[in-house]
Parts: C-alpha cells; sequence; structure tokens
C-alpha cells in the first residue's frame, strides 16, 4: 500500500492559480488564528491541502479541474473557532468509535460499559466530545511530505475503557493523500477511528453535489432498524436506491447507510464531477462505507464567505460496521495491550 504513491509531476499549462514548481511536494506550519493551534499545508505536483490541529481537520484541498483551474474542493471554516462553535464533525478524525453505539451501551470482556449518549439514544463517534473537539499536537515529517498528529484519551473519557494512544498521519505524494490512523490501549477497548471529510468536486461553495457521479463497490450493506442503527443484516443492493455498483448521479434522495465492502485494499469506490471533470478514488483496509450526504445543513456559513446548503459535501467515511460491538454477527474483537489498531484510507485524485 504504501509503495509505488509517487507519480510524475504534471507540469503542462494550467489555468488560473496555480502551485509554485518549487513547492511541487512540501510540507509547511503556522500558527492558525493565534493561541487555536497550528495549521500544516501539504503540496505535491497539482493537489495543496490544509489540515489544522483541533480535531486533526482537513480543512482545505485544492485540486485542478480538467482545464488547470484550481479549486478548493473541501467544505470548512476560516477559524478554528468557527470549528469549535459550529463545524460538528467536518474534516475530523472521530473517535473513539466512529458512527452509532445503540444506546450507548456495550460490553468488554463480559463488562458492562455506559457511553455518553449525544445522539439520544445512541452514542454518536464517541461521545460528545468525541476526538474531532479536541486539539490534537501536529508534527511535520518533511521527509514523507506529511503531518502527524497524536492524541491521548484517557481511560473513562466519554465512559470508555482504557487509556488510548493515538495517531493519525496525512501524507500527500504526487495525485494521493494517505491517511493512516492507529491506536494502542492500555486495557480491553473497542476503536473505530473515522475520517469525516467531505467533498464537492465542483468546488465547496458551488452548491449541491446531487450530479456527482458514484459507484461503490459493495454487493451488500447493512440496513438500520427503528432506532437507527443497524439490526444485524447484511442485504442485497440489488433492486434498491443503494445500488451504486455501477456509476450513478447520488441524486436528491438523503442517504446515511453503510455499504459492506468487497474487496478490502482494493479500489473500493469513485466519486466524480462531470461539470469540472474532477474525480477521486478511495481504497481501505476497512470492510464498511457510510455514505452520507449532509441532509442535515441549513445555509451553513463556510470559508469565503460560502454559505452551505443541505446537500452541498458527501462524506465517504471508510469503517468498521456501525455497532458491531453489540452484534456478534459482525465479530467485534476488541483491540488489547499490546495490539495496534491501524486503519487507513487513500484518496487518489484525478483531475
Amino acid at each position: 500500500m504504501r509503495q509505488g504513491l509517487r507519480r510524475q509531476s504534471r507540469r503542462g499549462r494550467r489555468v488560473g492559480r496555480t502551485l509554485p514548481d518549487e513547492a511541487l511536494m512540501a510540507v509547511s506550519s503556522r500558527s492558525y488564528d493565534g493561541n487555536l493551534g497550528r495549521l500544516f499545508t501539504l503540496t505535491s505536483d497539482d493537489i495543496e491541502i490544509e489540515v489544522i490541529e483541533y480535531g486533526a481537520r482537513l480543512r482545505s484541498c485544492l485540486m485542478p479541474d480538467a482545464a488547470g483551474r484550481l479549486t478548493d474542493i473541501v467544505p470548512g471554516f476560516d477559524s478554528p473557532a468557527d470549528y469549535v462553535e459550529r463545524g460538528g464533525s467536518m474534516g475530523a478524525i472521530c473517535g473513539r468509535y466512529g458512527n452509532r453505539i445503540a444506546s450507548g451501551k456495550l460490553e468488554v470482556d463480559g463488562k458492562p460499559y455506559q457511553l455518553s449518549v449525544n445522539a439520544p439514544p445512541h452514542c454518536l463517534h464517541g461521545g460528545f466530545n468525541h476526538f474531532g473537539r479536541h486539539f490534537w499536537s501536529g508534527a511535520a515529517m518533511h521527509e514523507q511530505n506529511a503531518v502527524r498528529l497524536t492524541f491521548v484519551s484517557p481511560d473513562g473519557d466519554e465512559g470508555w475503557p482504557g487509556t488510548l494512544r493515538c495517531e493519525v498521519v496525512y501524507q500527500l505524494v504526487g495525485g494521493r493523500l494517505l491517511i493512516t490512523m492507529r491506536a494502542t490501549t492500555d486495557q480491553a477497548t473497542y476503536v473505530n477511528l473515522i475520517f469525516h471529510g467531505y467533498w464537492n468536486l465542483s468546488g465547496h461553495d458551488s452548491g449541491v453535489i446531487n450530479d456527482h457521479l458514484l459507484q461503490v463497490s459493495a454487493e451488500t450493506y447493512t440496513p438500520k432498524n427503528d432506532q437507527n442503527v443497524p439490526s444485524g443484516e447484511v442485504r442485497s443492493v440489488a433492486d434498491s436506491p443503494f445500488d451504486f455498483r455501477t456509476a450513478r448521479p447520488i441524486g436528491s434522495m438523503p442517504y446515511d447507510v453503510n455499504f459492506c465492502l468487497d474487496q478490502v485494499a482494493e479500489r473500493s469506490m469513485r466519486l466524480s464531477d462531470p461539470a469540472s471533470g474532477r474525480a477521486l478514488s478511495i481504497s481501505t483496509n476497512q470492510p464498511g462505507v457510510q455514505l452520507f450526504t449532509a441532509d442535515n445543513w441549513s445555509n451553513v456559513p463556510g470559508k469565503g464567505g460560502a454559505v452551505y446548503p443541505a446537500r452541498a459535501g458527501v462524506a465517504l467515511e471508510t469503517q468498521a460496521y456501525p455497532n458491531t460491538p453489540n452484534i456478534p454477527a459482525f465479530n467485534p474483537a476488541p483491540l488489547r495491550p499490546g495490539m495496534e489498531y491501524e486503519h487507513w484510507m487513500a484518496i487518489d485524485f484525478h483531475p
């Protein structure tokens, strides 16, 4: 996975804003809005991303269209204060357990735990103060063209057992962004770190994503019960609104669903925008991906004066299946001392 990431730089004619040639591969950092953490900038070929310490969030991603015009394709905010006040999970690393745990209850080795119930009646993304609501400690990795961010969650945090030491590495090489999330624990616990970024390939301020084409390599999905968590059933996508085996427009239907990916570590999904010619594909070592179309947004004030209506971005969150600790059929397996959790997702940009 970590081999063959470099591709030949595209140095052809580009229109509009461009990145300087000396920045074809570089990582830098600066203070971000006073004492509210740092912002790291990674550049490689024609791609530039920004990562902030608050929530280990992806703040922006500049990508050229078919004509070479660079546009930011990640909805976000101008300042850390905006993320604190109204950022939710936008662009964040969420944990300890991304997605929902039913009733905020689980057992680890037969011992019951009551977690925070921040999305009644469930625990969502780990609790009220999930990892996307904390400042991580970031450091540039110049030789790898990457930034490494670390965070420690203490035993009992939001009701979760064990002290969890986490890191996430954003690495940009050629046209590939590799996001690697790792964790270790001193006590048996469950972990499902997720990257909760949103994409709008027409541009973060360009409106809705309904005309984006989506293809997901998934024959099945996990339907929800009337409590909005997976029932434990795995159902075929055939003859359903969840059939994205062949690329088609996302359309106007609200989506918040987990797909069961067919092949782990292979290209699992592709998102494209016919209007701009931009596309990205994602591969991962995780068994599932959550498709979420941000239907809960309502004219959210964003960066650069943008206003984000409902469906102004789409999230593709690679993950373990939601509520896995409570569903034996999903083969729950706690993280134990001496083990390392690792979740990677590779995003290949195709301008």
